[in-house]
């Protein structure tokens, strides 16, 4: 399973899931099943989720970043 960190990043920002929901056009239930049982979403929804943050999909989701960078060595 990769883990995720929208739950820190989204404190750390002091937004609800309802408020992040809003911002990025993601359903409140997908917010909740990335956090509570880390669903991993496909990538239009990562994007929306990190746009709507205002990080990169590598700091939301360090285990990707690293899988990818294995790949390509």
């Amino acid at each position: 399973m990769i883990n995720n960190r929208l739950k820190q990043w989204r404190h750390t920002f002091k937004m609800s899931q309802l408020a992040l929901s809003v911002e990025s056009k993601v359903g409140p239930s997908m917010v909740v099943a990335i956090e509570r049982y880390g669903y991993f979403p496909g990538p239009k929804v990562r994007a929306k989720l990190t746009k709507a943050l205002g990080i990169t999909e590598a700091a939301l989701w360090p285990d990707l970043a690293e899988a990818k960078e294995e790949k390509t060595q």
